[in-house]
């Protein structure tokens, strides 16, 4: 803005009591011709799956759509941006869907006879192959912005609202539908999917630490992931609770984790009142993208906690070029990075460091009762893989 527009001075200026713009006028309430379509589909379909995106978050509705799967006993997987729709635990919950995802979630969607695609776009990297859902299928896609309804696959019953407002017409309706042998059969292939593959020894597993971290952290923590490797196994094997789960989707922004772990801190009253941690998760790569950040984290005392998973590549390129080129590396080694110790130390934060799996426990406890800022420095396979 112009100095001079800015020390212009504005007469008889009042704030209006509501924003309304002329060219952003969304639709709130389901067309109830298409909702009485989505009810029909519902009790002719045997095998129902719901693929909840970030729509769901965004528009406040978590508790919204539990309340549905739960009363039509409908299982559910997301996409990468619908992580925390759900708790990790809950029973009708499959996991993420895509290139990245479960197996078993993958596999649920594919055999599934009605698909409900809530708040997501049906992009190619959570749906690898977006014309293999409507094979055989009914698709309703719900989405409070129509440009995003078919615009990469075209849905049987296309449905635009306000996902929570959506939800609660759902509800007003009645179904005898039974699923249940289909929740058995999803249960099942959760139950045979195979471990992943462990590390080298004297390594931090990446996965395990992940799920130890998620069990230490209180049920309403906000966990933060970068872009890269530490991504795959965020989305992999955090368990969230009641908590929310961020992370840089379609656009894949490296460097992403730490200032938007700063932004939720500004955000939530509760980690304002130090009532909710909030901890953020990179790699060295990522983490090198951003971390300029500390320098506010400190001035401003934020009590942001940073995981650094410390390999020496751009793991994620670098698991790339292994298994396209041949293990024909370029431009992904990091072998100029910095001490991280003592880094930290220049911004006077405290760093803890992991070097293999040995007291993990212990450690892990120490980093999340430091007061204020605090790095862990974390160990990890340089070859080590994300699945």
């Amino acid at each position: 803005v112009p100095i001079d527009v800015q020390n212009s001075t504005i007469s008889k200026f009042r704030y209006p009591d509501e924003v309304s713009l002329r060219t952003y006028k969304p639709t709130v309430r389901g067309h109830a011709v298409q909702i009485k379509k989505v009810i029909k589909a519902l009790s002719r379909a045997r095998k129902p799956i719901i693929c909840a995106g970030g729509g769901v978050i965004l528009s406040g509705a978590k508790s919204e759509l539990r309340n549905f799967s739960h009363k039509y006993g409908i299982p559910v997987v997301s996409t990468m941006m619908g992580l925390s729709a759900l708790p990790t635990d809950d029973p009708l919950y499959f996991g993420m869907v895509g290139n990245n995802g479960k197996p078993y979630a993958n596999r649920a969607m594919n055999e599934a006879d009605l698909i409900i695609m809530i708040g997501a776009r049906v992009a190619d990297r959570a749906i690898s192959q977006p014309d293999l859902i409507i094979g055989n299928k009914v698709l309703i896609h719900i989405d409070v912005d129509p440009a995003e309804i078919g615009k990469n696959v075209g849905p049987t019953i296309p449905l635009v609202g306000d996902i929570k407002a959506i939800f609660e017409d759902l509800m007003s309706n009645e179904s005898d539908a039974d699923y249940s042998e289909w929740v058995s059969l999803l249960g099942d292939y959760k139950s045979q999917a195979p471990e992943r593959k462990k590390p080298r020894d004297g390594f931090v597993d990446p996965a395990e630490f992940i799920r130890l971290l998620s069990l230490k952290l209180s049920d309403d923590a906000i966990y933060v992931a970068d872009v890269g490797q530490n991504q795959m196994w965020s989305c992999g094997y955090h368990i969230v609770k009641k908590g929310i789960f961020m992370t840089s989707g379609g656009m894949g922004t490296m460097g992403y984790s730490i200032p938007a772990a700063i932004g939720a801190r500004a955000a939530s009253i509760e980690a304002q009142n130090g009532k909710r941690q909030i901890v953020a998760v990179c790699g060295d790569g990522s983490f090198q993208m951003s971390m300029m950040e500390l320098a506010t984290m400190q001035q401003h005392r934020l009590p942001v906690k940073i995981i650094i998973f410390r390999n020496g590549y751009l793991g994620l390129v670098r698991e790339y070029q292994y298994n396209t080129y041949k293990a024909n590396y370029s431009v992904v080694e990091l072998s100029g990075s910095p001490d991280f110790s003592k880094l930290a130390s220049a911004y006077d934060i405290p760093c803890v460091k992991a070097d293999n799996m040995d007291e993990i426990d212990e450690i892990i406890d120490s980093f999340l009762n430091i007061e204020g800022p605090a790095i862990m420095d974390v160990n990890i396979d340089p070859l080590d893989m994300s699945k």
